[in-house]
């Protein structure tokens, strides 16, 4: 036997020595794997597909022991599972009695409390197909001992951001006194708007500097576990950023300001010959302990070279008395949430947009080929949202069949190689957009879901596409322009037959042979009323029409024109004129802000309606210098049979508008 292979000797390898001495290698070979099943021995390896603890196909986020091979153990809060698999339902298998949460497909994380043995994560089975899984333990016997799959099913890998950050820190970090605790804590919730895996090295009451029996986390940090002396092997994962909030503890034990700061000063030191080319982010605490101390570790990295070192000053995040659970400085569930939502975007201007760099097999969320055009929500990475209208994906395929997953029932219209669309009534899971394969080659895909407002309520997200087993996608062409609409339901396309599809909006930009945009909710106004009306000039920046928080990220798209048609609704929610004027005005600059290009065409409404204001606001625009603004008087644009109603027009409305738009837009931008 080859040295480092050794095997004990038993009477049956006696027999098989003297045997092998004499017989060809191939029935060697044979007897070796016959007496090896005869003795009970077996590979460690686990076969890809089984769903056991060394399954490649499960991917382990965080400090995970996975020596024993038969168990594993996460060392730290916050670590969690995922992988892929195939068939209608899914089991987990647990040592003793846990509290855990598993999320399919990318729905909620659905808490299973004191559960042990073989715990049935699917009572209502699946449909048919490849479903994904996410598993992450609370408390209790927190040891994984594998999946149990339907007959037939495996495991596949997982679409697993290639992103990781790391987030160290103490109770605050931890989620401590939130219902869910690691899951609620804004280093979770950050992680997940990023779209990046993510891991939580925190522990309540660890300071910085070990000192009166805290334990410190200058040197704790290194370790496997949150206690112990083993220390972590870091080849195991690398991160690209580590968010550090440390200090809320370390008053209370006595650490002096020079002691912390020395402490500061090394730690980053070691984390930056732990992780080479991470950004480090030093995250002033809420409590606001050791400010200066902080500020000084950074600077004195930044002087010794280090340019990858961020200081983040949190001041005002938080409100005292609504954001936190207790007075020792332990934010609640909205409050983690606000200081994910400040976070995040401190920390993607410095890594960049992720969702350009994630890994993704074909087909997948994050997938480079896929060109998502609107506001697509990206920060979960198994499954992308949109929440204006008009939003829509493309993408080149090969093979001969495609199909959509889709989480839940939604309306949708698909286009297959510049063919008719065909529009998909109330349709979830797996669609099957090519009942009739198509010939062998290269193809595209078009999808747009239903607008999401009103009475429809339907699933638009966007969980991938299946495709022929050995076929990829490939970049659609991509139009060098695009034109963002702005409005109300008339921009929405309502009462038309295919709604965003058969808005003037949508086929201004098909026209032009440009990328369009619909950011437009029905019922909305310019302003935002005191009786509930959304007001896009407050709206125009965020990513959801109907959430103040997160901001949109301008850098993901650059409009070379904008059409604003606001003021239908206003009267009904008694907007004052003068009021009306402000919001216009404070919109143009919004939008010229966002894109310092654009030409910006405001509309007069095709009722009439605050007219006076919106060619004061584009006059005020120009004479401050703002020579890319216009008024388009629409006067006498629609008739009656132009309708369907006395505000919305019907197909014929829309494409009289589009005829008389269209050129005004392409006289400016040259198309």
């Amino acid at each position: 036997m080859p040295k480092g292979n050794p095997v004990q000797t038993t009477p049956h390898t006696t027999r098989l020595r003297r045997l092998t001495r004499t017989l060809p290698t191939l029935i060697t070979a044979v007897l070796v794997a016959c007496l090896l099943s005869w003795t009970g021995s077996s590979p460690a390896q686990a076969a890809p597909g089984d769903g056991s603890v060394s399954d490649p196909n499960i991917g382990y986020v965080g400090r995970w022991d996975t020596s024993a091979g038969t168990a594993a153990v996460p060392s730290w809060t916050g670590a969690y599972l995922q992988t892929a698999f195939t068939g209608t339902t899914v089991k987990v298998k647990a040592r003793d009695a846990v509290n855990l949460y598993a999320s399919i497909d990318g729905g909620p994380d659905v808490f299973h409390p004191g559960v042990r043995g073989t715990v049935n994560l699917t009572p209502q089975p699946l449909s048919a197909g490849t479903h994904t899984l996410r598993i992450s333990y609370r408390s209790g016997d927190t040891v994984f001992q594998g999946l149990v799959l339907d007959p037939g099913a495996r495991t596949v890998a997982p679409n697993i951001p290639s992103r990781l950050v790391e987030f160290v820190g103490d109770s605050i970090t931890a989620g401590a006194l939130t219902d869910r605790l690691a899951l609620d804590s804004y280093a979770w919730k950050t992680g997940e708007q990023l779209g990046a895996r993510h891991t939580q090295i925190a522990r309540s009451g660890y300071c910085l500097v070990a000192q009166s029996g805290c334990t410190g986390l200058g040197t704790q940090f290194f370790r496997t576990a949150s206690t112990g002396s083993q220390n972590w092997d870091f080849s195991r994962y690398r991160a690209d950023a580590v968010v550090i909030n440390l200090g809320t503890n370390d008053i209370g034990h006595g650490v002096t300001g020079a002691a912390f700061q020395s402490a500061y000063t090394k730690f980053l030191a070691d984390l930056r010959a732990t992780y080479p080319n991470a950004r480090l982010f030093a995250v002033q605490t809420l409590k606001k302990r050791y400010v200066n101390e902080t500020r000084a570790a950074v600077t004195a990295r930044t002087n010794a070279g280090d340019s990858g070192v961020h200081y983040v000053d949190t001041t005002g995040w938080l409100t005292d008395g609504t954001d936190y659970e207790d007075g020792n400085g332990h934010p609640n569930e909205a409050g983690h949430t606000k200081f994910a939502n400040r976070l995040a975007p401190v920390i993607a201007a410095r890594l960049g947009d992720p969702a350009s760099t994630r890994a993704a097999a074909p087909g997948q969320p994050g997938d480079p080929n896929i060109k998502f055009v609107g506001r697509w929500d990206t920060r979960t990475s198994t499954a992308y949202t949109p929440y204006w209208a008009g939003a829509y994906y493309r993408v080149g395929f090969t093979g001969r069949t495609v199909q959509l997953k889709q989480r839940g029932t939604i309306d949708f219209w698909a286009r297959i190689d510049n063919g008719p669309v065909k529009f998909y009534d109330d349709v979830k899971g797996t669609v099957n957009l090519t009942p009739s394969p198509l010939s062998a080659g290269n193809h595209t895909l078009q999808v747009n879901y239903q607008v999401v407002a009103g009475s429809y309520r339907g699933d638009a997200v966007f969980q991938g596409l299946v495709l022929d087993s050995g076929a990829t996608t490939s970049p659609p062409s991509a139009p060098g322009k695009l034109v963002e609409f702005i409005g109300d339901s008339i921009t929405v396309g309502t009462t038309s037959s295919q709604n965003a599809r058969t808005a003037y909006g949508w086929l201004i930009g098909e026209r032009l042979g440009t990328e369009h945009t619909q950011i437009a909710q029905g019922g909305a106004c310019l302003v935002a009323a005191a009786d509930g009306c959304v007001g896009l000039e407050r709206q125009f920046t965020k990513l959801n029409p109907n959430a103040d928080t997160p901001d949109w990220d301008f850098s993901r798209y650059q409009a070379n024109a904008v059409v604003i048609n606001l003021g239908t609704n206003d009267v009904g929610h008694a907007v004052s004129s003068a009021q009306f004027q402000t919001a216009y005005t404070s919109l143009l600059r919004k939008v010229r802000a966002a894109y310092p290009q654009a030409w910006i065409f405001a509309l007069e409404t095709f009722r009439g309606r605050y007219v006076p204001q919106t060619q004061a606001a584009v006059k005020a625009a120009v004479d401050g210098g703002d020579s890319r603004v216009s008024f388009v008087d629409t006067t006498g644009w629609l008739g009656s049979g132009d309708l369907t109603d006395s505000v919305h027009p019907n197909d014929q409305g829309h494409r009289v508008i589009a005829d008389r738009l269209t050129p005004v837009i392409a006289a400016r931008i040259g198309t």
